[in-house]
């Protein structure tokens, strides 16, 4: 039995016409034109998503652009993207770009400003490794995870550079102190491995330790900050006691002068 192709059109357009004037006989016949403009020449295609989720929406577009560029439109036919999810991307997008520039300005302006705190270019440039470290860190071990640069984590940017630089200024802050009270770099490295280091040590623990409970939370974005937070305060602190100790004991006398010292660690630095 053969197909008789323009009957088939003409039963499918009389069925949609059908549909088309019992839709405008309901009691909200309006709702036709938010789907279709009145000459037919454009459409609206609803996709209704399980969830709200960016990452979702993204995936649907790069889906549709993977398959139209397999099977590209008419020539006469062009489409275009609308609704709050799709307008959520594009905020995103634009809003993460603009973070991670500010990320990178904020990083000079920091600089500069340990320059001013410690009137000294080479002290700013020393405050910096722990706060280099630390963003090197995190957001490599972001990358490394497969974790995206989202909303949450460049919001959380700012977070990064106060807490990173925190400690260093009290480590060289002190550090100075102590080695203006006793005329050697020697001595005072000793004595920072005292109260000072154990101050820091227990700050960054304590606050590391405070957004472990995020870690348990119902939604995501709470666990990143929590991760995120924990990671900043304890790479930080490690950076700060670990790698300025061992900066100062290779470059000490650049930094302190005649004052460093900076032979074999001495019997009271062993001894701590």
């Amino acid at each position: 039995m053969g197909f008789n192709v323009s009957v088939a059109i003409d039963e499918i357009l009389q069925i949609t016409t059908q549909a088309l004037l019992q839709f405008q006989s309901s009691h909200r016949p309006q709702d036709l034109w938010h789907m279709v403009t009145p000459d037919y020449s454009s459409t609206a295609i609803w996709l209704q998503l399980t969830s709200g989720d960016n990452q979702d929406m993204s995936a649907v577009i790069a889906a549709l652009e993977d398959h139209l560029e397999a099977d590209p439109l008419p020539a006469d036919v062009t489409m275009r993207w609308a609704g709050k999810t799709y307008i959520n991307v594009v905020w995103q997008n634009e809003m993460v770009a603009g973070m991670l520039k500010s990320l990178l300005g904020a990083f000079v302006i920091v600089f500069v400003m340990m320059a001013v705190l410690f009137r000294s270019p080479s002290f700013g440039l020393l405050a910096m490794v722990p706060l280099t470290v630390t963003i090197v860190g995190v957001y490599g071990l972001i990358g490394w995870i497969g974790k995206d640069y989202d909303m949450p984590i460049a919001v959380l940017s700012s977070l990064t550079l106060g807490l990173s630089v925190d400690f260093a200024i009290h480590f060289i802050q002190r550090l100075r102190d102590l080695t203006a009270r006793e005329g050697s770099f020697e001595k005072a490295r000793a004595l920072m491995f005292d109260e000072p280091a154990r101050a820091i040590a227990r700050n960054a623990i304590v606050i590391a330790l405070g957004f472990t409970p995020l870690f348990f939370a119902p939604l995501v974005p709470y666990i990143t900050v929590g991760v995120f937070m924990a990671s900043i305060m304890v790479i930080s602190g490690f950076s700060t006691l670990i790698l300025l100790p061992a900066v100062l004991s290779w470059s000490g006398r650049w930094f302190f002068g005649s004052a460093a010292d900076v032979g074999p660690a001495s019997t009271d630095l062993q001894r701590s």
